[in-house]
């Protein structure tokens, strides 16, 4: 499907950017920030191929009912698969947790029903049962190696991700568009990172878009930049350049908990924005960009 593309924007003289870095449990940027040394940067595409192409049957079967059924990271999910993209070991447990649940509504005779669809678009009956393997497999290799962290590491309680990632194409659906992308290019990312700075937004942190919370500090803030030497850290090799990085201290006992228990994943600003149609040259760069990520290139 040709989804439309549009760039988001600020106006450095309204109240345009972001207000808040959220902690939440999906990241519209599909990255897991770091604590500690856990993170795995693994990522794996040897799921059946039968998985994808229950993806793409569960697209199929959305289209024909309006793209009523399943979250935006259902339909990301099914995206990834449908295009044979690769998935971390983060991503493989929420799949397994998924499907795990949903399959108590797929219903193979009801092309319509939602619970059959969305089933689908996260890869079906192939997809559970490679992720279950995936999971034992990987699992019986990490009890074969000592522990990545140590207790000094656990107490920094230090968590490190992207906050925006430069032409990075994020899904999005609302009644009035339908289904279309919105890109942050590099320009855009350091106007947004510096008006953040001169607002002194530093600790304007939320959970889950929601609660505000005074429970974290912030440790670093950087734009990634190779040619002055700033590069993005590891698992993120693949970043364009002007993607946005920040480090926050965990002050709270509850928030470091929900970290360590996988409720928080990752970050995700929030914020004013306006929305800009690019001129036909920049369009086609876009669709470039995002037929790179969609793994079309």
């Amino acid at each position: 499907m040709n989804l439309p593309i549009y760039r988001l924007i600020i106006n450095p003289e309204d109240e345009t950017g972001v207000e808040f870095v959220s902690l939440v449990t999906n990241p519209a940027i599909e990255k897991d920030f770091q604590y500690f040394n856990e993170h795995k940067f693994q990522s794996y595409n040897d799921y059946p191929k039968a998985a994808s192409q229950n993806a793409q049957r569960g697209i199929k079967l959305n289209e024909a009912v309006n793209n009523d059924c399943a979250t935006l990271v259902g339909k990301n999910r099914a995206r990834q698969l449908a295009n044979g993209e690769a998935i971390s070991m983060e991503t493989i447990k929420r799949t397994y947790s998924y499907l795990s649940r949903g399959k108590e509504y797929y219903n193979p005779k009801d092309t319509k029903a939602c619970g059959t669809i969305s089933y689908l678009l996260w890869g079906g009956d192939e997809m559970l049962r490679w992720t279950e393997r995936k999971l034992e497999e990987l699992e019986l290799r990490k009890s074969k190696r000592k522990s990545g962290f140590s207790i000094q590491d656990e107490e920094k309680r230090i968590i490190s991700g992207a906050a925006m990632i430069a032409d990075k194409p994020i899904y999005r659906y609302d009644e009035a568009r339908g289904e279309y992308y919105v890109v942050f290019d590099r320009d855009t990312i350091f106007e947004i990172a510096k008006k953040w700075a001169k607002g002194d937004k530093y600790d304007s942190v939320n959970i889950h878009h929601d609660a505000p919370t005074q429970g974290l500090s912030l440790l670093e803030s950087f734009l990634v930049d190779r040619e002055k030497g700033k590069m993005p850290p590891k698992g993120y090799e693949e970043v364009a350049d002007g993607s946005w990085f920040l480090s926050y201290i965990v002050n709270d006992d509850d928030i470091w908990e929900r970290v360590k228990n996988g409720e928080f994943k990752g970050f995700s600003v929030e914020g004013y924005f306006d929305m800009a149609e690019p001129e036909d040259k920049l369009l086609s760069e876009l669709k470039e960009i995002v037929a790179k990520w969609n793994g079309k290139n």
